[in-house]
């Protein structure tokens, strides 16, 4: 028999007719059985036949695409059980395996709204070392072509050892409908924060100990963070690169209980704590410490806080880096008796990082529908145009230049059970005349059940 496409056209609209799908869908299953050219060795040519196995593929397509991850592969299903069937039937599958230092992890299923992608990932330890525990995440996600990632535990299954992530990826740039890969190169599990510990020295002890510092200026600071009122002396400072850096021990001191790192210079400058500390590697790559002062009825001095990066800077992902030395700086209170004022230290510690290469590259799907609102308000001096709602994120897209003296776009959407969508990401991108923000939501939402959106707590017209 012959094959042509008017045959193949109408053997597919014939099979499409009772499945309900968007014209996209229909179009990406027509693709699959239109000619293409294939240059292959001589003694091998194309037979018929490989037409008549690209309709029946097609065919197959359509029953995937007509039942989300649910008809696609019910062994996903299984896997993504805890995001419940509505959930399950908007996403789409992928079932991508990427191993190495024995870790599988299984690009599950995926969702696209244009910019934003939710990429469902299971993570299994094969040996058997329960390295992959409940709190397992990548340490270094990566998606190309995105600007900002988070991750987050969705499930965890103790009978396998496999924990259920998902990530969310937002890009400057089109996504749905193209080709991304996602993967990592450090996983970590065994988070813990720990208690803080007496070093056994008064801030007082800390400056006769030591005597005469030696203090550097117009040092090479990578970055900096601060927290605390004081905090605005030292941003001048930097400003006049007189900011004081301790000169390093030729002998460093061992920290209680840390072996991934050591102090390489402590002492009190103008009636400030200075601890410079050496990172040595390994699990100090992803591990952290902090100080703190405490009185004398054992409570916690509120301090501004410093961290001042030096040294050289190891990149560990797109986003991810750590500093071979750190120091840190304490500004207690104005008055405070520094021989009562106690230093203790708090680490943040890991108890597995896994490092490897994982990779898994597909398409995703054309981007979901949205609930799209125009607005037209002005947000001095830029203006908010319009807002859209995807099952994965809230958008208010506008015009012109945000200022500190913006007014800000807080948008909430409210579901008709009257429960309100929580989101644990967001994100401010201006530039080019335009602003965008956007908040992804910690589930899948079906746009049906909205029922509210707010804009500062007015409430925005549904189309």
């Amino acid at each position: 028999m012959k094959i042509c496409d008017e045959t193949v056209r109408a053997a597919v609209d014939s099979g499409l007719s009772s499945v309900q799908m968007d014209a996209a869908q229909k179009q990406a299953i027509l693709a699959q059985c239109r000619p293409t050219v294939a240059v292959a060795p001589p003694a091998r040519r194309l037979r018929p036949m490989k037409r008549v196995l690209a309709l029946a593929a097609a065919f197959a397509l359509v029953l995937c695409l007509g039942g989300g991850v649910l008809a696609a592969a019910p062994e996903l299903q299984q896997k993504l059980a805890v995001l419940g069937e509505e959930t399950l039937q908007m996403l789409q599958p992928i079932n991508q395996v990427s191993e190495d230092a024995g870790i599988r992890m299984e690009v599950l299923a995926a969702m696209s709204d244009g910019q934003v992608a939710a990429v469902y990932i299971g993570l299994q330890d094969t040996t058997g070392q329960g390295r992959i525990g409940p709190d397992a995440e990548l340490y270094t996600p990566q998606v190309t072509g995105t600007m900002f990632t988070n991750v987050e535990t969705v499930d965890y299954d103790e009978a396998t050892g496999t924990a259920i992530l998902r990530l969310t990826a937002n890009a400057s740039q089109q996504l749905a409908g193209k080709k991304i890969t996602v993967g990592a190169t450090s996983i970590t599990s065994g988070l813990s924060f720990n208690d803080p510990v007496d070093l056994g020295y008064t801030m007082e002890e800390v400056r006769s100990l030591t005597g005469h510092i030696p203090v550097q200026y117009n040092q090479q600071i990578d970055s900096w963070s601060a927290t605390g009122p004081a905090m605005e002396c030292y941003t001048k400072l930097l400003d006049e690169g007189k900011i004081p850096v301790l000169a390093g021990w030729e002998q460093p001191l061992a920290l209680p209980g840390v072996d991934w790192a050591n102090v390489n210079a402590a002492g009190v400058v103008d009636g400030q704590l200075h601890i410079q500390v050496n990172n040595l590697g390994g699990m100090g790559r992803v591990n952290r410490l902090s100080f703190s002062l405490w009185n004398a009825e054992g409570e916690r001095v509120p301090c501004t806080e410093l961290e001042l990066d030096l040294g050289e800077e190891h990149k560990m992902g797109t986003f991810q880096s750590y500093n071979d030395l750190v120091e840190y700086v304490l500004i207690p209170p104005e008055g405070a008796d520094q021989s009562e004022l106690t230093v203790r230290m708090e680490t943040m510690t890991y108890d597995w990082l896994i490092d490897g290469d994982w990779a898994t590259t597909f398409r995703l799907e054309e981007a979901s529908e949205s609930l799209v609102i125009p607005c037209g308000k002005d947000m001095n001096p830029w203006t908010l145009d319009e807002v859209q709602v995807s099952p994965i994120s809230v958008t208010a897209f506008g015009t012109g230049e945000m200022t500190a003296d913006s007014e800000a776009a807080d948008l909430r959407v409210i579901l008709t059970d009257g429960t309100e969508v929580s989101s644990s990401s967001a994100s401010v991108s201006t530039g080019d005349d335009t602003v965008v923000c956007r908040s992804i939501f910690d589930q899948v939402i079906d746009l049906e059940k909205v029922a509210k959106v707010t804009l500062n707590g007015e409430e925005l017209p549904l189309p």
